[in-house]
């Protein structure tokens, strides 16, 4: 910098507005100065020095254009996929962030009662919430940044998670299935045993020639009441063999409902309405299923329709059911 410089003054807004400094008070020779009360507008800004004789310097500019909440209404918050209780955490599944996305906080409750707030980089897409409290919704918001920008603005409204953190059904719950659906020892009960890649922990249906192509093959699980309480259901995972040619769900339903479903009526005439109507491809050992609308209810029937399979099995490796108490929810 000029040693003869001795002061400077910085205008915008048509120079209706200005700031004094000395660089005395910077030794650096650097000034940050924040200006505030800025319209979400373009202006320019120029800087004049002086020197000891006030002799102004010719002026610098630039043009720039600040960002507020205008600016953020056309910009989204970052989506929730799930949030689900993974032992003592949370672990929460985001949608993709726009481009201008930077962080996303989340506000929520402790088992101990106690209001946390976590931020998380936009580059991740899954993260954990530490002794996460289950069946609470969830607060968050996040910050964003133009791609010009220097700092970063934050929605200044939270939002609410779609659902609050659900729990799977653990094996506590029975599963029943349509008479003579049994293959040896691939008993129903192990969808729910927690192991996901082993053939031998398995359902299987009969490979008997009398029963194996009957359809619809139905399972029923009794997830159990908690207190008085039956689950609220919104998302279902299926894993099946990890050989393409070992995947043989093809159409199935979902049914929700606090009357126990019978396995052997395979009429349906009692089942009332699905949930969830869909199929699965044999592209993948693991899919998922998100119910529109979250359901209430004790049992659950997955009535399979058909099969890839020629000779008509069926063949589950492991079924997650997430869901959360709904009067506990706030």
């Amino acid at each position: 910098m000029d040693p003869s410089i001795r002061t400077a003054k910085l205008y915008w807004d048509s120079r209706t507005k200005s700031m004094d400094f000395d660089y005395s008070n910077y030794p650096s020779g650097t000034i940050t100065a924040a200006i505030t009360e800025l319209e979400d507008r373009s202006y320019t800004f120029e800087v004049i020095n002086y020197d000891a004789a006030q002799n102004a310097s010719l002026a610098s500019e630039i043009t720039s254009s600040p960002f507020g909440e205008s600016w953020l209404v056309s910009h989204a918050e970052r989506s929730i996929k799930f949030a689900e209780m993974d032992g003592n955490d949370a672990v929460i599944t985001l949608g993709k962030p726009t481009d201008e996305i930077t962080e996303t906080m989340f506000r929520y409750e402790t088992v101990d009662g106690k209001t946390v707030e976590k931020v998380f980089l936009a580059t991740e897409d899954i993260v954990r919430l530490p002794n996460a409290k289950k069946w609470k919704y969830l607060d968050y918001q996040s910050s964003f940044c133009p791609a010009e920008g220097i700092d970063t603005v934050w929605i200044s409204n939270w939002s609410k998670s779609p659902y609050p953190i659900a729990t799977k059904v653990d094996n506590s719950a029975t599963v029943t299935v349509t008479t003579n659906q049994i293959r040896d020892n691939f008993k129903p009960e192990l969808i729910l045993d927690g192991i996901k890649d082993n053939l031998n922990s398995s359902w299987y249906s009969s490979n008997n020639a009398s029963y194996r192509s009957i359809f619809p093959k139905i399972l029923v699980i009794d997830t159990k009441l908690i207190g008085d309480n039956a689950l609220t259901f919104n998302h279902f995972v299926f894993y099946e063999n990890s050989n393409p040619d070992g995947r043989y769900i093809r159409t199935f339903n979902i049914y929700v409902g606090d009357s126990k479903f019978n396995p052997d009526d395979t009429t349906l005439m009692t089942f009332g309405e699905p949930v969830y109507t869909g199929f699965l491809t044999q592209l993948s050992d693991v899919q998922d299923v998100f119910l529109t609308t979250a359901k209430r209810g004790r049992y659950i029937a997955i009535v399979f329709r058909n099969s890839y399979n020629t000779s008509g099995f069926i063949n589950l490796w492991e079924f997650e059911a997430y869901g959360y108490v709904a009067s506990n929810a706030n």
